[in-house]
């Protein structure tokens, strides 16, 4: 239950960040607003770079929920990914996990909020590609349905922001980047937002035990702000955006952040197998093949997991 009460969390904080989401393809001009559509759709396929992406929440001032990931990618590296990613929820406390992409090897690396620590070792076809590489490996047909995905996109964020992309103003500039941002606030905001908010929040009041429900059931959007630079090839450097929301007296925020750099420059690093703790190597088939010591010489000083495929 309190699972299901995490993810319940998760899809309410990225539901009340579709605005900020259509936002961002948005300019105060038709040439910026094609550069940020263009931005946005160039995340989805990156051949090397390193990324930060923080997402938080917090209600009255008190972070409930934070996850953090950074990845260094590079598809044809000898090593191609490092990620690691530090979760934070009131529900399972702070949680860690590592992945590396080496030697035809998918590598996972993982430590609750017990301590319990262990690594599985996938040996055939679980690679995995950066978050930001989306596309590589697909064919034809899988890039014919994504053109069709974003242009649905396109066409709904068009639709959805109308006026608001007057709000956005240029911040900053130069040869290589250039800075823009928009702020709104409660006047500003969709009715489709609040109606979408209140929806959302009626359909969960069963869970009153869930920190943000001590907004009731009405919460409507207090502001939203987001700033956002790319470079001078259209790509996005950096990015920020914040929803408040507000309802029985309390206010509950979400934050995202986003960094991209070190494009076509970064190298991601080798990790040593002999220093990793309670290693399993899993088979094709998702049947562990070895474990700790036997295992490429896992560490076994942490509390062993029994593995479950």
């Amino acid at each position: 239950m309190k699972n299901k009460k995490a993810v319940t969390a998760i899809g309410l904080a990225v539901g009340i960040t579709m605005l900020a989401s259509a936002a961002f393809a948005g300019y105060s001009t038709m040439s910026g607003y094609e550069a940020g559509k263009t931005a946005c759709k160039a995340l989805a396929e990156n051949e090397n770079y390193t990324s930060e992406l923080v997402f938080s929440m917090s209600v009255d001032g008190e972070e409930i929920m934070n996850e953090s990931v950074i990845e260094l990618y590079d598809r044809d590296g000898e090593a191609s990914l490092n990620r690691t990613e530090t979760s934070y929820d009131y529900f399972s406390g702070e949680t860690y996990f590592q992945k590396y992409v080496q030697d035809n090897m998918s590598i996972h690396v993982y430590n609750n909020a017990y301590n319990n620590a262990y690594t599985l070792i996938y040996s055939a076809n679980n690679y995995g590609c950066g978050a930001f590489d989306l596309l590589n490996g697909a064919d034809a047909e899988d890039k014919k349905t994504y053109d069709k995905v974003i242009r649905f996109a396109e066409l709904a964020c068009d639709t959805f922001m109308g006026d608001l992309k007057n709000n956005f103003v240029y911040v900053s500039g130069d040869d290589d980047s250039a800075t823009y941002e928009i702020n709104l606030d409660a006047v500003q905001i969709p009715e489709l937002v609040n109606a979408g908010l209140s929806a959302m929040f009626s359909s969960m009041s069963e869970y009153d035990d869930l920190p943000y429900m001590v907004l009731g059931t009405d919460p409507v959007v207090k502001s939203a702000s987001l700033v956002f630079t790319v470079d001078n090839e259209g790509r996005v450097k950096d990015a920020a955006g914040n929803i408040t929301m507000s309802g029985e007296g309390h206010e509950a925020a979400v934050d995202v952040s986003l960094k991209m750099y070190d494009y076509g420059t970064t190298e991601p690093q080798r990790v040593d197998t002999s220093t990793l703790p309670n290693v399993n190597v899993i088979s094709g088939d998702g049947i562990p093949t070895s474990t700790g010591d036997e295992a490429i010489g896992g560490n076994d000083e942490a509390t062993s997991i029994v593995i479950t495929e």
